[in-house]
């Protein structure tokens, strides 16, 4: 045999012997759930990003301590993208290129989420952002979804419950021109408060960080109307409220999310009283599942959840809940099994994904009563 036949017979051989090595490897899964988790833990932002981190290490511990995942524990990587887009691409990259990852718990932010979401998408490794609320987020793909509500979601219940549960008819509006939050909030609240049947009478805006709202406030006392609604965050709400009360005005204020914070009745003080706000759930909610995250957070970290972190939580949990259903570590089936959750009992509601990852879910209404937050009622659209 020619010696150039005996080479190729041996470079075939050897490709064959790889290629079998290769598939033995490829047919064995890893025996540990690798798992990114991106949040802010300094910067700007770093509260919100400890808040879901928080929840969602909560919940995987939970998990890990009762055996993992059909028999595999989790190993969760944790980056710091401190709130910033450069940043984002950078972990985003690593935890996918280096860590290995099969998914992503993140990011928190709405901007940042943003950038995040088609990388992974591009990847093709499942991405479940707790808190990032902006409607574009979801829209880069199929590997794509949230447990958070829409804030167009907020601002549809909001309107229904000031109609239908408060009887109002007639509304003002106050919101931050400077804030895509508080103007996409304002623009659905308007929108579906009409369409229950109610009027809006008056109209007016402010830039976050104003500290006199007289002239606005002037124009809505004349306008008189039942409700005022004000989509905006609790620094500005307290004062407001605080104003509001100065000149006499009676109407019951209403807001989004962002009055969610014990700094708003620290800084209204009886001026909050009876006013409503939606919110992703309420730690006065005396469902057990409710009430056993609590417990158990408070028992882990010894301080009171923040909104962010119930939502951390949630999003871990579904995507854990994904992985055992998928019975597989193979991201693409994970996807799969996140795009069909239905009914998933979570802290934050009750929730199942719609066709653009999504969810659909209860908000929770609040209202300030005797200086505490508490629960009123849940709503859907």
């Amino acid at each position: 045999m020619k010696k150039s036949s005996i080479l190729s017979l041996l470079g075939l051989a050897l490709l064959l012997s790889v290629a079998l090595l290769l598939t033995g490897c490829g047919q064995k899964e890893p025996d540990e759930i690798r798992i990114g988790i991106i949040a802010p833990q300094t910067g700007p932002v770093a509260a919100y990003g400890e808040g879901a981190r928080d929840g969602a290490l909560l919940a995987f511990d939970k998990i890990n301590a009762a055996g993992g995942i059909n028999g595999k524990k989790i190993k969760y990587f944790l980056e710091d993208n401190k709130g910033d887009q450069a940043e984002t691409t950078n972990v985003v990259n690593k935890l996918i290129s280096k860590d290995k990852v099969i998914a992503i718990i993140g990011p928190v932010i709405s901007g940042t989420s943003n950038v995040a979401a088609p990388i992974c998408n591009k990847e093709k490794i499942p991405m479940i952002t707790p808190t990032g609320t902006a409607v574009e987020i979801t829209k880069a793909g199929e590997y794509i979804s949230r447990v958070c509500f829409l804030d167009s979601y907020q601002g549809s219940v909001m309107a229904k419950f000031a109609v239908q549960n408060l009887g109002a008819k007639t509304a003002a509006v106050l919101y931050d021109v400077a804030s895509d939050y508080s103007i996409g909030m304002k623009d659905v609240f308007i929108e579906k408060f009409t369409e229950h049947g109610g009027e809006v009478i008056e109209t007016v805006s402010f830039t976050s960080g104003d500290a006199d709202f007289s002239a606005q406030l002037t124009k809505i006392k004349a306008a008189n109307p039942d409700v005022i609604y004000l989509p905006a965050y609790y620094n500005d709400d307290s004062l407001v409220l605080r104003q509001a009360h100065g000149l006499g005005i009676k109407a019951t204020f209403l807001g989004g999310d962002g009055w969610d914070a014990q700094e708003l009745i620290d800084s209204a003080g009886a001026t909050a009283e009876g006013c409503y706000f939606t919110t992703h759930y309420s730690s006065s909610d005396p469902s057990p599942i409710v009430q056993d995250f609590l417990r158990d957070y408070q028992a882990k970290y010894n301080r009171f959840p923040i909104v962010f972190a119930p939502l951390g939580y949630d999003a871990a949990l579904l995507l854990a809940d994904a992985i055992e259903r998928a019975g597989s570590l193979d991201p693409e089936e994970i996807k799969d099994a996140i795009n069909a959750t239905e009914d998933f009992p979570g802290v934050t509601g009750t929730l199942s994904l719609d066709e653009n990852g999504d969810p659909i879910k209860d908000v929770a209404i609040v209202t300030v009563k005797n200086g505490r937050f508490e629960l009123v009622t849940k709503m859907r659209p």
